[in-house]
């Protein structure tokens, strides 16, 4: 990022949070933060990992791609897109909607993306749930920001390490959430300490990621 046109020009077009702050689901969110990073993740079939003792930190139980298509601009994603998605990779995995953990959302702390994304993730998670049993969603960018490329990588290794150490850590910059998005009816909620998961169960999460054409 230290070519500054790119930079600039999202300036232009008020998507950088002036502040510096990513309030992913938050009332204040008021646009992305840009960070630089890579991550790097080694993956090895289970048995292999087991045979060679390797630690495993997850298991990672199936992924899917899809295409916002047609939507009112590039900056706006599609929440039937997203939520499709999220049912389709679930049913492939065998995995009941209602026994998701956690989510590590693409939550880049817009006003206009945070809410799609939210409702799109409840509309694929929140039923069969009760009330008080809520699936738990954050964004690693409220810690290091945008890394734009390496955003997936970056979102990827966090949800490993909550399975990891059945922990979800609190997300930043979460005072107020955002009024467009209906938490307790979509039953989700946004961890502000740190939350212990089970330990007699596997731990399931998953990672909702998108590039800026909608892919």
């Amino acid at each position: 990022i230290l070519n500054p046109e790119t930079y600039v020009a999202f300036c232009r077009l008020s998507m950088l949070s002036p502040d510096g702050k990513c309030k992913a689901f938050d009332a204040a969110a008021n646009g992305f933060v840009r960070g630089e990073g890579a991550g790097i993740a080694v993956l090895k079939p289970l048995d292999k990992a087991l045979a060679d003792g390797n630690p495993v930190l997850a298991v990672i139980g199936g992924s899917g791609v899809n295409q916002d298509g047609h939507t009112p601009g590039i900056t706006i994603p599609s929440r039937e897109a997203q939520e499709a998605l999220v049912r389709r990779v679930l049913a492939r995995c065998n995995i009941d909607p209602a026994r998701v953990d956690y989510v590590e959302a693409h939550g880049t702390g817009t006003s206009v993306g945070d809410p799609i994304e939210a409702n799109a993730l409840g509309a694929a998670l929140g039923p069969g749930r009760h009330a008080g049993d809520n699936c738990f969603v954050g964004s690693v960018k409220t810690n290091i920001g945008h890394l734009e490329a390496a955003a997936g990588i970056a979102g990827f290794i966090k949800a490993a390490l909550v399975v990891a150490n059945r922990a979800i850590p609190p997300n930043l910059h979460f005072t107020s959430p955002n009024p467009a998005i209906a938490f307790d009816k979509l039953r989700l909620a946004v961890p502000t300490t740190l939350v212990p998961l089970p330990h007699d169960r596997p731990i399931v999460a998953c990672v909702n990621s998108f590039g800026f054409g909608g892919t």
